[in-house]
């Protein structure tokens, strides 16, 4: 009782723990795919806000590009421009052009002869006269009669001359900051510049070109205004949660990044790494990077000028924390549904074992009944599930089918000792009876054989013929005692079975007894070599041969097959005939010493025994079916090793 009590408990214990692993598994599992794949979504939806980010502030610098290049062309037409132009009237063109710049918000607005010399400046009406033909864009301009528009770079000495303003807006002191590229100079004194040059033409004759600029070095206005479009005016934990710059070379010249005083991080530098891939390879720059204080999901992209040379990137960055942030809350609310669903599950599990291990409690106390032979059948409950009902009923059906079985095997053991015992009585008594009558049988065939030859011609011929024969037929069945009752070891060898078989079939369909037997032999070419006496094993194989050929009087099939069973590691034979059959009642005597079916004369009875004997000396086993009218199967089965 207590082992039985121990057992239950421990049955309860087992599947509580089996399905609280399981939940446990499931949920860590689950935590694991959970976090991932957010982590992922978080990280996908990172990078997708970055890449459209920096296509939109691309696209506004693109647009402002376009639409100052729109405006100072409509300007290039006006008769007021062209008419002064043509007449070289500075006074009016500079009042002009500081109308211009102070209303569409141009940093420098010039008016150049087309000989490349400036007519007028905005900022500077004393300074004139001096060349900027070396000026990319004018030079583009002047030779294809177009307007350009774009980004580009002005020399210290040429910032100079558009006033002393922007000659101080220009310079930008270098500034050493984290993972930054090393520095190769302490101040940047170029100009980062988005220009817009249009010819002007009077009556279709060049008289001059306008030239207007917004210089980008600390322009604040311009890049808030950038960043107030793409980011509004998002923060997290007092940063803005986005933030813009542009870039003169490797240096922020505009940007709304701050270092760790609050200041606008002007002059620091970029990375070796951003620098090498976008301004010497010209590709866009997507990743986590350190960005002057803090790190940052950051886009750059280049800056060409007309010539397609790069003069400087356009940058996008928006804090990793913000990321950060919706993950960890992500994560949170993740955590605590999959710990509520735990605990559910934990009690769900704990339930539904108790209530299905109850009739598995039966079922274990009367499993120790059936082991002691007692099989009793559970009582079914009609309150009971459906499928607990099916189990009982399924473990009622397996006690009835064990109770049968062992009947059967108890009757099966039965059978087969009393086969042995029978075998070995008459054994006993063949060996006794062949020794008793073997040397009068030696007597009387050599003076019967004696006499045969003495008295040939005479009338006793024929009588003698018939003692020889009979005597001959006598010993034969005493070697056949004699051969039945010999307990000897055999001399086993490792040979192919179909070899023997091959040689005893060659020998048998010459016989007279096979001449109208179509003999088939289906044999594994792939069969193992079994070690067996391979004399003993022909004679089994000629005794199944003779008596399947005795069986078909009138011909028919006999069919010899061989194969290979690796599952078990056994060789198989088959001995099939097409002949008359045998009855259930004889099927199952077939076996036993002196038992024939043929006429008297034509067997001793002993074949099948002897070759019974034989296979399980060798450790197998033989069997047969039959059926009246359709014929007798051999099937031997021989283990390989």
């Amino acid at each position: 009782m207590e082992k039985t009590a121990a057992l239950r408990s421990s049955l309860r214990f087992k599947l509580i723990t089996g399905l609280l692993t399981i939940v446990f598994l499931m949920g860590a599992l689950s935590i694991f795919i959970g976090i991932n794949s957010i982590n992922r979504n978080v990280i996908r939806e990172a990078y997708d806000n970055l890449r459209n980010s920096l296509k939109a502030i691309n696209d506004l610098y693109q647009e402002e590009i376009n639409t100052r290049s729109k405006i100072v062309e409509y300007l290039s037409r006006t008769s007021e421009i062209v008419n002064a132009t043509a007449a070289g009237n500075r006074e009016y063109l500079f009042e002009k052009l500081v109308q211009i710049k102070e209303e569409f918000g141009f940093d420098i607005v010039n008016v150049v002869k087309p000989d490349g010399t400036i007519l007028v400046r905005a900022n500077n009406f004393q300074a004139y006269g001096d060349s900027v033909i070396h000026y990319k864009f004018i030079q583009w301009v002047l030779k294809n009669r177009q307007p350009a528009a774009g980004t580009g770079v002005l020399g210290y000495e040429n910032i100079k001359n558009e006033g002393p303003d922007l000659a101080e807006r220009t310079l930008i002191n270098i500034i050493p900051t984290p993972r930054a590229r090393t520095m190769r100079r302490e101040v940047e004194e170029r100009a980062l510049v988005l220009k817009t040059v249009v010819p002007i033409f009077q009556r279709n004759k060049l008289v001059g070109v306008l030239y207007a600029a917004v210089l980008l070095n600390n322009n604040e206005r311009f890049i808030d205004r950038f960043k107030r479009l793409i980011f509004k005016e998002e923060k997290i934990k007092g940063k803005d949660a986005g933030t813009i710059t542009i870039f003169l070379d490797d240096v922020r010249v505009a940007t709304n990044v701050l270092d760790k005083d609050g200041r606008r991080a002007v002059g620091t530098i970029v990375s070796e790494e951003v620098y090498h891939q976008v301004f010497e390879q010209g590709q866009d720059w997507l990743g986590r990077a350190f960005v002057v204080n803090d790190y940052y999901l950051s886009g750059y992209r280049l800056l060409r000028d007309i010539e397609g040379q790069p003069v400087g990137m356009l940058y996008v960055g928006i804090l990793q924390s913000k990321f950060d942030q919706i993950l960890r809350q992500t994560t949170i609310l993740y955590f605590v549904l999959i710990f509520l669903m735990t605990g559910i599950a934990i009690y769900i599990s704990t339930y539904l074992v108790n209530v299905y291990t109850r009739p598995i409690n039966r079922m274990i106390k009367l499993t120790a009944e059936v082991a002691r032979c007692n099989y009793h059948l559970l009582d079914i409950a009609p309150e009971e599930s459906e499928e607990i009902k099916e189990v009982e009923e399924s473990f009622n059906a397996m006690v009835k089918a064990i109770e049968e079985r062992d009947n059967r095997l108890k009757e099966l053991a039965e059978k087969t000792i009393l086969r042995s015992e029978k075998l070995a009585s008459v054994g006993r008594l063949a060996a006794g009876i062949a020794h008793e009558i073997n040397n009068p049988l030696t007597g009387v065939l050599t003076y019967s054989s004696l006499l045969l030859e003495e008295l040939k011609g005479t009338p006793y011929e024929e009588d003698l013929k018939v003692i020889t024969e009979e005597t001959l037929r006598c010993r034969k069945i005493v070697r056949g005692l004699l051969d039945f009752a010999r307990d000897y070891k055999p001399e086993e060898v490792r040979v192919n079975l179909n070899t023997v078989i091959e040689e005893t079939m060659q020998i048998l369909e010459n016989h007279v007894n096979f001449q109208n037997i179509r003999i088939i032999k289906n044999l594994d070419q792939a069969l193992p070599e079994v070690k067996v006496d391979a004399d003993e094993f022909r004679s089994v194989i000629n005794n199944l041969a003779v008596n399947a050929a005795d069986a078909m009087p009138n011909g028919g099939q006999l069919t010899i097959s061989t194969a290979y069973d690796s599952q078990t590691k056994q060789v198989i034979i088959n001995v099939a005939d097409t002949g008359v059959g045998i009855s259930e009642e004889n099927l199952k005597r077939i076996f036993e010493p002196f038992f024939t079916t043929k006429e008297k004369g034509q067997g001793t009875g002993l074949g099948l025994a002897m070759a019974y004997g034989a296979i399980k000396r060798h450790n197998g086993t033989i069997e047969v079916k039959s059926q009246i009218g359709q014929g007798t199967e051999f099937i031997i089965k021989l283990p390989v090793e």
